[in-house]
Order: structure tokens, then sequence, then C-alpha cells
């Protein structure tokens, strides 16, 4: 069970913590891809997607599909955003 320090969890880590987990460019996309969703959404889908994976190659192809759908959903929605990509 996650007790919320660093180490804990990838996912607390890259959020709460703001530690590198899984190199700058997929721990920034999982910070935005948070940004665009609920942490119920956000989790269900790190761990549908994720869960304990060691691999970054994998988990910045994962995130960077996962933003591609959540800028497009915002912007369908009419949300103004920043440009996420």
């Amino acid at each position: 069970m996650p007790n919320g320090k660093p180490g804990d969890h990838p996912l607390n880590d890259i959020l709460v913590h703001h530690l590198n987990v899984y190199g700058e460019e997929a721990d920034a996309m999982i910070r935005k891809i948070a940004d665009l969703s609920s942490r119920r959404e956000l989790e269900e889908w790190w761990t549908r997607e994720i869960g304990w994976s060691p691999d970054p190659g994998l988990i910045v192809a994962k995130a960077r599909g996962r933003l591609a759908e959540l800028v497009k959903r915002a912007k369908d929605s009419g949300w103004e955003t920043r440009d996420s990509q």
C-alpha cells in the first residue's frame, strides 16, 4: 500500500514529489495527462497501460498516445489549452 513517501509509487513520485522517474519527456507528458484528466481517470489509465513497467520507451509511447487523446478531447470540448504536445 503506497504511503505517500518518495519511492512508494512512480505516479506519486512524478506528480507529488517531482522526481525524475522515467526521464524528462515521459514525466512531463504524465504531468500533462494528469492536468487533463481526473485523478480516477488517471489512475485507471495508469493501472491499465503502465502499471509497474520499467521500460521508459514503452511509457513514452503510451503517454504520447494518451496525451494526444486528451488534448483532442479538450479541444473538441472547447477548452482553451496551451500547446500540450
